[in-house]
């Protein structure tokens, strides 16, 4: 077991991933010999006095502990796993959605390991490609690119949308990690107070519940656990989502002061000499704030590919990840756009939660940036990437600057420890959509409870 999961975490510890690992660890981890890694930063611990390197190196421990566990599928078990549902798929198969940058690898010297075969993000983020192999005539329905464009023509004709939405989530512990009499204590996401959304109501709980106003927003309870108990809560919302024509002649270089989405924020919104160069060749540092975001816009969603992520606590740098390697999901790109905005001197943070609509709810990331005379305006690089993919103009533009009502937010900052804090690791440190749990001797980790979230009601206003 990881010491993480029995050692209460500093949250602001995290800022140390930022510290350079010394040569033989990072060539280790480099090569994904994660196991030889581990060991050797054990060894290293008990030489290396109580400095930054230390905390550094604990963290990196925590992280190829982590990588060893969940990359542990080889090239020839995915191939067979993913046969299994479409028989023409073959290893070349698999190195095209490589080459393409919808997947998340390992390379070792022995080959390439992937996420634990049975749970492979490859059958979600590549379905059309896997579907066409069996059936070549085979082409993907166009209602929600239709439902997408439906949508912008009616916030361009009214100047919004509201839908009112009535959830449900839970969260429990899994059958091997019950323990009796144990303090439980849990956070779901609740709806954050934004312009987006009104009138918020909590509806139903099972549990007595402490919903915190809080960056990363949640509906909170903690009880001796039975057997069989879940933390279950319903809640209502509207988003009311708001268009307006954003006209360059209005624009000006001015803001409020807000040093905080101008800055970096260790270990992930870091202003690196690559991403300073990027920064400069994306923009020419030319142009008013609105241009140069739009052309951080441009470079993100014609150059980086959406793939499936491994969990952020394994990343020592987001946006660098998206940079260097040309793909990253939703959450990945969004850090992008935010970090090039800050070098480039436009005001940018994050925004987070669920795509929400009456039939489906999802985790979802997305950035807001800072544009006078108009204020915060949304970006959504990921849809706007998958919209410019299929070549739809009228999408890939609508989400620079907007967003769609179909969004619940519950996190308006990056990075932030939950509230009330959480004595353990979190499951990620750095956002909150489906739910954490700990008891007051452990954490649990994802693959530790089951979480639910169901959408009950979603009605146009």
């Amino acid at each position: 077991m990881n010491e993480y999961m029995t050692t209460p975490f500093d949250f602001d510890d995290l800022a140390y991933l930022a510290v350079p690992l010394p040569d033989d660890i990072a060539a280790l981890h480099k090569q994904g010999r994660f196991a030889e890694e581990a060991a050797r930063i054990d060894h290293l611990l008990t030489l290396t006095p109580d400095t930054p390197m230390k905390k550094r190196l604990m963290l990196e421990k925590f992280i190829a502990d982590g990588l060893t566990e969940d990359y542990n599928t080889d090239e020839a078990t995915l191939v067979r796993k993913i046969r299994e549902r479409y028989p023409a798929f073959t290893a070349e198969h698999l190195h095209q959605i490589m080459d393409m940058g919808h997947a998340d690898y390992i390379r070792r010297p022995d080959g390439f390991y992937f996420e634990n075969a049975a749970r492979s993000n490859i059958f979600n983020c590549c379905s059309s490609f896997l579907h066409r192999l069996d059936r070549p005539d085979w082409r993907e329905t166009d209602e929600e690119n239709g439902t997408l464009h439906e949508n912008i023509a009616q916030m361009r004709k009214n100047g919004y949308r509201a839908i009112r939405y009535t959830v449900k989530e839970s969260i429990q512990p899994d059958e091997r990690h019950i323990q009796e009499g144990k303090w439980f204590r849990a956070w779901l996401p609740y709806p954050a107070v934004t312009p987006e959304h009104r009138d918020i109501e909590l509806k139903k709980v099972s549990h007595m519940t402490q919903v915190t106003d809080h960056p990363i927003r949640s509906a909170y309870t903690q009880f001796l656990y039975r057997a069989g108990e879940k933390y279950e809560i319903e809640f209502a919302f509207t988003n009311h989502a708001q268009y307006q024509d954003i006209d360059e002649a209005y624009v000006t270089e001015g803001h409020p002061y807000m040093p905080q989405y101008l800055e970096e924020q260790y270990p992930h919104i870091v202003f690196t000499p690559y991403l300073r160069m990027l920064e400069k060749e994306i923009t020419g540092g030319k142009g008013s704030p609105l241009t140069r975001a739009r052309r951080i816009y441009e470079y993100i969603t014609h150059n980086v590919k959406y793939s499936y992520m491994r969990e952020y606590k394994y990343l020592d740098n987001i946006p660098m990840y998206a940079a260097l390697n040309h793909r990253g999901d939703c959450g990945v790109q969004a850090l992008l756009f935010i970090t090039l905005c800050r070098i480039s001197g436009i005001p940018a943070r994050w925004q987070s939660g669920n795509y929400i609509r009456p039939d489906h709810i999802g985790s979802h990331d997305w950035a807001l940036f800072y544009i006078a005379p108009y204020g915060w305006l949304q970006c959504d690089p990921s849809f706007g990437g998958g919209a410019y993919r299929i070549g739809d103009t009228l999408v890939h533009d609508f989400y620079f600057c907007h967003a769609d009502p179909f969004r619940f937010i519950t996190c308006t900052e990056f990075q932030h420890q939950l509230a009330p804090a959480k004595t353990y690791m979190r499951l990620d440190p750095y956002d909150m959509q489906s739910g954490e749990a700990e008891y007051e001797n452990m954490a649990l980790t994802s693959d530790d409870v089951y979480t639910w979230k169901e959408v009950l009601e979603g009605v146009d206003l």
